[in-house]
């Protein structure tokens, strides 16, 4: 079975105002966010034989519901799987749509998830506290001039209104199943390895292999073309992650923000964050305050990632503290 390299990759075969679905392989497809598409992050949809596997369900159910229907179209059947790659709630908003699908994630991503579903209770039973958030983030694109910045809040109203459309319906749903280290899936077309990583972009990641497809879906261990988030992360173990997966067999990244990437997507990826642990560091060594630090520039190429801004300044003050308190 042929799997499709990145630069040969055909039009997506499924389309939705939320994400495109591009096949990787037979049976494998990415489904890519769309800029202003209620589904924010990316997701897959793999195809076992005989049983469909979903990676990761979206922010929101309106997204989720055009990935079942996607894979009854295209696979046959409803997904009888749907994994979790970590708790950010960008990932796993829609799962109320899976709400009948065994749901899995690692035993740390579950327990992290548990406030954040009171959260999205609350919110539903008052959504008093979103509606101020997308009045005050309407404000700031109707003053703001800067294109890239408008830009970024243009997303943001975007997701905001979608978050409000879906929430008198929403449902927290949680993973029905927990798992630590490996879990194969093995199908009449390919097997699946489910590998749970640790630490990296939170304190507990996954990933799913594809082997014969030379595949793998990373969750936010990825964010190609863009700056990574990791106020949550632990950078040294990130970017091992990356690293080991840059040498593994994998040629096809599926990652939770950006485009499809290869290996020399993962170890940009890592000189990023390596960057910004460098730049901080030095900013400290200097005696430095968080306000200098907010006025550096990295290293080239990030520099033109920096001015996209969104996760710069989260990533900044992230850094400064932890390292603060590691020299102290």
């Amino acid at each position: 079975m042929k799997t499709v390299s990145v630069s040969e990759l055909p039009e997506s075969v499924w389309e939705s105002e939320h994400f495109r679905l591009h096949p990787l392989a037979e049976g494998v497809y990415a489904a890519i966010a769309t800029e202003l598409g209620a589904g924010f992050s990316n997701a897959g949809l793999i195809d076992l034989g005989e049983q469909t596997l979903v990676f990761d369900a979206f922010v929101n159910p309106l997204t989720a519901e055009d990935l079942l229907e996607a894979s009854i179209q295209l696979t046959g059947r409803k997904p009888s799987t749907v994994v979790i790659s970590h708790w950010h709630p960008d990932h796993w908003g829609g799962l109320q749509v899976f709400g009948e699908c065994a749901i899995l994630a690692t035993h740390a991503t579950r327990l992290a998830m548990l406030p954040l579903a009171k959260e999205m209770e609350q919110d539903r039973q008052d959504p008093s506290r979103m509606e101020r958030e997308l009045q005050s983030a309407e404000k700031r694109l109707a003053d703001e001039t800067d294109p890239g910045q408008r830009r970024n809040l243009q997303i943001a109203v975007s997701r905001q209104r979608y978050d409000l459309q879906t929430l008198p319906t929403l449902q927290p749903t949680l993973p029905n199943q927990t798992f630590d280290g490996k879990i194969v899936f093995h199908g009449t077309v390919r097997s699946a390895e489910l590998v749970s990583t640790g630490r990296g972009h939170t304190e507990s990641d996954c990933i799913l292999r594809l082997p014969k497809d030379r595949v793998a879906f990373i969750g936010d261990i990825g964010f190609f073309q863009s700056q990574p988030f990791m106020p949550y992360g632990f950078p040294p173990e990130w970017i091992t992650l990356l690293n080991d997966l840059a040498n593994g067999k994998a040629k096809t990244f599926v990652p939770g923000h950006g485009p499809l990437g290869r290996k020399a997507d993962l170890r940009l990826e890592a000189q990023y964050i390596q960057a910004m642990e460098n730049m901080i560091q030095q900013v400290i060594r200097r005696g430095g305050t968080v306000r200098d630090a907010l006025r550096e520039t990295l290293p080239p190429p990030f520099d033109a990632w920096q001015k996209l801004g969104h996760r710069f300044e989260a990533n900044v003050r992230s850094s400064f503290k932890r390292q603060s308190q590691h020299k102290n």
